[in-house]
């Protein structure tokens, strides 16, 4: 049975989130001749997620390894447990998210070639930089994924009407990044630390990281565009619809703005946007996905 918000953020008085993270092991086998156009909004929003998924697999291995570094210095028992969910939950979003992109490898886009770019920066920055350097580049991408998670759980008509499967994904997906949002920043401020150097900083690669992965994710999308004939067929009123879907009306990524910001402020953290009400759906949206599962598998 779920939990209200108030018996989770009484569960865990050494953590400071208001739900402990669960590793949940599900499998969802979205169809693959849908996949370039599973999205109800079009072929154009579809391959704008497509391409989101391919940063996925490198980069969750980069959180994980980040997160598991500073493991054994955890002080506290509840964070040093909620380091571990989210180490799991980041391994099982891995595996689902290379099942996903192959199926764009197999309808003829370039998915290896985009995800082999990802996986040679994050080894980069894992070989070439600090220690504290993929904990802070996590914390920052963590913020992105819970804030976009947060969104298309809060607008459910963002995801609404599309192919069950690659929903059921999506919301499966962003549901763990809104119950895990705060570990690696907890983690962050327990080992490495609190003050004005720490906030400098993390301001300092929230702004690189920004400057970086946003352009990124839009190059990855011409690219999965323009290999996709419905893409191309469309033109430049796909790429309209597409600007009008994130950032006009009913403008999903601009709406995430003011929490954006939020990770400015010196006195920040992720829970102060308290939304773990949106997490009572993840039961029936766990047994949805065994049923489909077993169904696929049968």
């Amino acid at each position: 049975m779920s939990q209200t918000t108030a018996d989770l953020q009484q569960q865990f008085s050494g953590y400071s989130g208001p739900v402990m993270p669960e590793r949940r092991d599900l499998h969802f086998l979205p169809p693959g001749d849908r996949i370039c156009d599973w999205h109800q909004a079009g072929p154009n929003v579809t391959q704008f997620m497509n391409a989101l998924s391919l940063f996925f697999p490198a980069g969750e291995r980069m959180f994980i390894d980040a997160v598991r570094a500073y493991r054994d210095e955890i002080p506290d028992p509840d964070l040093r447990k909620a380091a571990t969910a989210f180490i799991g939950q980041e391994a099982m979003h891995s595996r689902e998210h290379i099942e996903y992109n192959q199926l764009m490898d197999a309808a003829g886009l370039p998915a290896s070639e985009l995800d082999a770019q990802v996986w040679a920066h994050t080894e980069y920055v894992k070989t070439h930089t600090a220690k504290v350097t993929p904990l802070l580049m996590t914390i920052a991408l963590e913020h992105f994924t819970a804030l976009m998670g947060d969104t298309l759980l809060r607008y459910p008509e963002q995801m609404a009407g599309s192919q069950e499967d690659y929903e059921r994904m999506w919301r499966w997906h962003a549901l763990e990044e809104v119950e895990h949002k705060a570990v690696a920043y907890d983690v962050y401020e327990k080992c490495v630390g609190r003050g004005p150097k720490a906030y400098a900083m993390r301001s300092a690669i929230m702004l690189t990281t920004t400057a970086t992965f946003w352009p990124h994710v839009m190059l990855f999308y011409r690219r999965l565009a323009a290999a996709d004939p419905a893409c191309v067929k469309a033109g430049w009123r796909g790429h309209l619809k597409l600007a009008n879907f994130m950032l006009g009306r009913p403008g999903y990524l601009r709406k995430l703005l003011p929490e954006y910001l939020a990770y400015f402020k010196y006195s920040f953290h992720p829970w102060q946007q308290n939304n773990a009400d949106l997490l009572a759906e993840i039961d029936q949206l766990v047994d949805d996905a065994e049923a489909a599962y077993a169904s696929h598998t049968a």
